[in-house]
């Protein structure tokens, strides 16, 4: 991890490793970390495969320190995955929290069939789930199936009232990996899949006028009333999944209920600190 008290800081801040595990089965490629503190502790969600296999990631999460300001500020130790039983056998990764309605669930990505889908299950604590998980989405749509059918890194944010999950489409590969937006109606329940409307156009995509490809896998957050959006992307065509993806910061605003995303600025483009 690394801190700053300014996301400038942060391009020259020094990484610190705050968890490792080097148990056979959870001991390769861990991917998409998040730091959530949930009931007064730290708590970090991640995949991690086991023994150089892609096909054996699963979800996981370890508990931190107490302190509110500083995720890096106790030690992590691990407490154990996060594997609905229907999906014992099966790759998954992206894990990511919902608070709706009272209730607390596990967000994340995982495979129906030949489609890389958005799964949720209910929590019953920060480290524990209950009951099998079930699809509230798939990609259906064309933009959302380039390179591969693929929806992933679900991120939740409720805006006077209204949820929604942002999450990303397509093969990360290609330069049409996207954001898209799913809604859930009123009062509805989030675990049912005829809850969630998806909007049919990318909420995020590329612009290659201003060398942007691949726009995707973000986080939201909040300072004071302003919103901003983390995310990777590519700043040439064709550069696939890997090192050449950089992390980019903008603001976005809201309209109403909903978020409203900017077009993608170009590598060295300042924007205002959060």
């Amino acid at each position: 991890m690394k801190s700053a008290t300014t996301i400038e800081g942060l391009k020259s801040a020094a990484s610190k490793v705050i968890f490792s595990d080097s148990t056979a089965g959870r001991n390769f490629d861990f991917w998409a970390p998040e730091f959530w503190y949930l009931d007064g502790t730290w708590h970090l969600y991640y995949s991690v495969a086991g023994n150089g296999d892609d096909a054996t990631h699963r979800l996981h999460v370890a508990r931190g320190g107490t302190n509110a300001n500083d995720p890096s500020a106790g030690a992590y130790s691990y407490v154990g995955s996060l594997i609905p039983p229907n999906l014992s056998t099966q790759w998954a990764a992206d894990g990511s929290i919902l608070e709706v309605g009272g209730s607390r669930y596990l967000i994340f990505s995982s495979f129906q069939g030949s489609n890389q889908c958005l799964f949720i299950v209910r929590m019953t604590s920060p480290t524990t789930i209950t009951g099998n998980a079930v699809v509230i989405s798939c990609p259906t749509l064309t933009w959302e199936k380039s390179g591969s059918p693929v929806q992933e890194g679900p991120e939740a944010i409720t805006i006077n009232g209204v949820t929604h999950i942002v999450y990303s489409a397509s093969f990360c590969g290609t330069d049409d990996y996207a954001l898209g937006i799913l809604t859930l109606s009123s009062g509805a329940d989030p675990m049912s899949a005829s809850s969630w409307v998806k909007s049919s156009n990318p909420l995020f995509s590329k612009d290659p006028s201003v060398g942007v490809y691949g726009p995707g896998h973000h986080f939201m957050f909040q300072k004071g009333s302003a919103w901003y959006f983390a995310y990777h992307a590519k700043s040439a065509t064709n550069q696939g999944c890997g090192n050449t993806r950089t992390t980019r910061v903008q603001p976005f605003s809201t309209s109403g209920n909903n978020p409203v995303f900017p077009k993608p600025l170009g590598t060295g483009v300042a924007i205002n600190e959060p």
